[in-house]
């Protein structure tokens, strides 16, 4: 469902720099297998980590380690994850099937197909090809993204309606 697979699979075709670092249990030894197997044959500029579940104290300190956040998702109803990530200033790249979209016009990330490799890798080598000056407006524009996206009001309001009344 997150799509870690192709992930990998886009960095194989990536010419920058980049590290990758993929957080969280294994839920399939036989995919986490398959993504080992994607890991050995990348380029000597992809660096890839695997590290295990955090708690939820750390993710913002590991959140403030990255650049951008990737998670090309087949399907989120919210998706905290990339919540969190926007609202830690870092771009995001995902999928239209996510309720995070128009990304690229708000200049927060970049939504991407995610039946096209090319696609995914287009958008990485997009942030690993940025100057210092030129991502520093993403990563405002992220924030900002999320911080629009939730309207507390409603939210109130909603909650309110579904426990009092």
């Amino acid at each position: 469902m997150k799509n870690i697979l192709l992930v990998l699979q886009a960095l194989e075709h990536v010419e920058a720099t980049v590290q990758y670092d993929i957080y969280g249990p294994v839920k399939d030894e036989n995919y986490r297998d398959e993504c080992l197997l994607q890991i050995k044959s990348l380029p000597k500029n992809i660096s890839v980590f695997m590290h295990k579940e955090i708690e939820p104290s750390e993710v913002k300190s590991a959140l403030q380690q990255a650049d951008v956040f990737i998670l090309p998702s087949k399907s989120e109803n919210f998706g905290h994850a990339m919540y969190e990530a926007l609202s830690a200033g870092l771009p995001l790249i995902t999928s239209n099937h996510t309720p995070w979209i128009n990304l690229e016009t708000s200049q927060a990330g970049m939504n991407v197909d995610v039946d096209d490799v090319s696609s995914i890798s287009k958008a990485i080598q997009h942030f690993a090809g940025m100057a210092e000056e030129e991502f520093d407006p993403w990563r405002k524009n992220a924030l900002a993204y999320a911080c629009n996206a939730i309207n507390k009001e409603q939210m109130q309001s909603d909650y309110e309606k579904m426990f009092f009344y």
